[in-house]
């Protein structure tokens, strides 16, 4: 309501109602209202003004109100005697006999102090966030960014950054194709698209960091796109699990395959020894063959013997395996004279070799020193790499058994012109029962517990086992024990 209407009001209301409803009527206005008088000094004020103007009715009447500053009809400051200020629209309206209606409008301070507090309210929440919270114009330059942004970047001046391409900044500078993405994500969300994607980015710390990226259009009244939001989280340490997840995962589904694989090897090579002794067992005991001269009998007692010791060999080999996996091995530190622990074993090997036309042959320095170490469980590495060189090496091959002596330590070498072993299996030929081409697996014997064996046992006197080996080409395995267990001469 203007002046000039408030002022008509007011004559209509002399004019035409009793003075008590004047009265009543100004009291309970919810507008902030007060009477001046023709000497200029207030004479009545309701307890909506007093309110605002915080002093009471009785210290207000017969002042000036000199704390109204400029004294005209517009914006004016109220200063309250707590030293606080408050910015109101003032009116004022002449009344019939000299007097003047103050009617002071308090909303535009309020509306204000509501829109400044929502501001610094939602900059807290913005700045505080955990997520990257940006704001972009639609052409894609930047605009504004929140600390979490700024310190992902280690960058605490937005003023460097604002204005440019949003693609141009560090955020992407360590992909192309992630910066191209980008730039795409921008024309999409200039049609009014929400996109969203996952990203890549390299922190502060220069580790990767996963990011779940999103750009949110933001429209006017007019349906038309005036900011784009970009928003994003870190999402690394949920990666990192859904990784830890999927390779825990993999190595259940391993693990399951290995003990198929275990009782499946296992049952195939008990199953050969005991065939054996059940068979002859049965034949000695039957009738079906008739009396049995007493060589034949003693042949099949032989066999019997042998497929016994072979399946207690088998048992002893997984026990061996037990025993290092849980920690449970016991070494028998003695001297070892490694050309004669060598020597014996070529001619233990020597009669296997020459029924299968292989050339076994000893390469020795001219002075090997002895060795501190358990000789039962390096006699058993050395015999179970002879065994496997000369079973997988086929008849017109070689098979040598190499002894090196240096700085880094001796080194027991046992070379073959075999069949070799592709790359991708050089990892797990040390897993026990693995067997690495089926189709070479099971014409020969074992369980494919050999080279588990060895690793195991030479980790446990310290030492170090390589495999070098390609199809067609051969098979080189390395043993080298460290520079302490040899004794200097």
């Amino acid at each position: 309501m203007g002046p000039s209407r408030r002022a008509a009001f007011m004559t209509a209301a002399g004019a035409q109602s009793p003075v008590d409803l004047h009265r009543a009527a100004f009291t309970m206005s919810s507008r902030p209202l007060a009477l001046l008088g023709p000497d200029g000094r207030l004479s009545d004020a309701n307890s909506v003004f007093c309110t605002l103007v915080r002093r009471d009715l009785a210290s207000l009447v017969g002042t000036s109100p000199d704390w109204i500053d400029p004294w005209r009809d517009g914006r004016v400051v109220l200063s309250s005697p707590d030293g606080s200020l408050v910015e109101v629209s003032l009116a004022l309206v002449p009344l019939p006999g000299g007097g003047t209606l103050i009617d002071l409008d308090p909303w535009p301070e309020a509306r204000q102090r509501a829109a400044e507090r929502a501001h610094r309210e939602m900059r807290a929440i913005i700045e505080n966030a955990y997520e990257f919270i940006g704001l972009l114009s639609p052409e894609g330059y930047l605009l504004d960014a929140n600390r979490t942004a700024m310190s992902f970047i280690n960058c605490d001046d937005l003023d460097v950054l604002r204005g440019r391409p949003f693609a141009d900044t560090p955020w992407w500078a360590h992909s192309s194709e992630e910066r191209a993405q980008l730039i795409e994500a921008i024309q999409r969300a200039r049609q009014g698209e929400f996109v969203r994607f996952e990203t890549s980015h390299r922190g502060r710390d220069g580790q990767l960091a996963y990011v779940d990226f999103s750009l949110k259009p933001v429209t006017g009244d007019d349906g038309a796109v005036i900011y784009l939001v970009p928003e994003g989280r870190d999402i690394t340490q949920r990666k990192r699990a859904e990784d830890e997840l999927i390779a825990a995962k993999l190595e259940a589904e391993s693990a399951n395959r290995a003990k198929s694989n275990f009782l499946a090897s296992v049952s195939h090579e008990l199953r050969t020894p005991l065939n054996a002794v059940i068979g002859f067992s049965e034949a000695l005991l039957s009738d079906a063959l008739g009396p049995l001269e007493p060589e034949r009998m003693r042949d099949y007692l032989r066999l019997i013997l042998a497929a016994g010791q072979h399946l207690g060999a088998l048992v002893e080999d997984i026990l061996d395996v037990s025993r290092v996996e849980l920690g449970h091995i016991e070494l028998a530190e003695d001297v070892v004279s490694p050309d004669e622990m060598v020597d014996s074993i070529r001619r233990l090997f020597d009669p296997y070799a020459i029924g299968g036309s292989i050339r076994l042959t000893v390469a020795l320095p001219s002075s090997v020193p002895r060795l501190r170490a358990d000789s039962r469980r390096l006699r058993h590495v050395l015999l179970n790499l002879v065994a496997n060189a000369i079973k997988f090496t086929p008849a017109g091959g070689s098979v040598t058994i190499r002894v090196t002596v240096g700085p880094e330590g001796m080194g027991f070498h046992v070379e073959d012109t075999g069949i070799g072993i592709p790359a991708e299996y050089h990892g797990k030929v040390w897993q026990p029962f693995f067997q690495s081409d089926a189709q070479h697996a099971r014409p020969h014997d074992g369980a494919g517990l050999g080279l588990a064996i060895v690793k195991r046992f030479v980790e446990a006197l310290s030492g170090q086992v390589s495999l070098d080996s390609s199809p067609g080409q051969g098979t080189r395995v390395s043993v080298l024990l460290p520079p302490e267990r040899v004794i200097a001469p």
